[in-house]
């Protein structure tokens, strides 16, 4: 098989447009998987993002309720959740991106979040092309400063 097709799986996501339903499971399953890997650790449903310097919680009926809609759109959405440690912890922006954002009217004021943080993390592989994608990190900031993971999606680039 050739590097640039894309099979039907890949690391057990399946990658078809109409095949949302199984991805929106899939994603449940890693939350809730990411859910006992923190509590095991002792870490209280939170990761440090190593960019803004704080700890970003992942929060039941909050972080997911979004993200399992996002990304379940596509496979490279499902698969960031997969490795979403990884993404929140590493997640960044260039130097001259605006990072902090005004919360949208709707879910995220509904959340109360006083601010928004938009990071990105670059999933990069030289062996395989179609693992080369960008992924958008939406965190929600509180008015008591507390970090939440609100969404987790692929952006397509330009």
């Amino acid at each position: 098989m050739e590097n640039n097709i894309l099979p039907d799986f890949v690391s057990g996501i399946p990658t078809a447009k109409n095949r949302s339903r199984e991805r929106r499971s899939l994603i449940a399953g890693y939350y809730s998987n990411l859910w006992k890997r923190l509590q095991k650790e002792g870490k209280k449903n939170m990761i440090f993002n190593d960019f803004l310097g704080v700890y970003v919680y992942i929060v039941e009926k909050e972080s997911d309720k979004k993200t399992i809609n996002a990304a379940s759109h596509n496979w490279q959405s499902t698969y960031a959740v997969k490795h979403l440690y990884k993404v929140i912890s590493k997640a960044g922006c260039d130097e001259n991106t605006m990072v902090f954002f005004a919360p949208k009217k709707g879910t995220q004021t509904k959340f109360r979040y006083k601010n928004i943080a938009i990071l990105y993390y670059d999933f990069v592989n030289n062996e395989i092309p179609y693992m080369n994608f960008k992924i958008k990190l939406t965190i929600g900031i509180k008015a008591s400063n507390k970090h939440v993971q609100y969404c987790v999606n692929k952006i397509d680039m330009i």
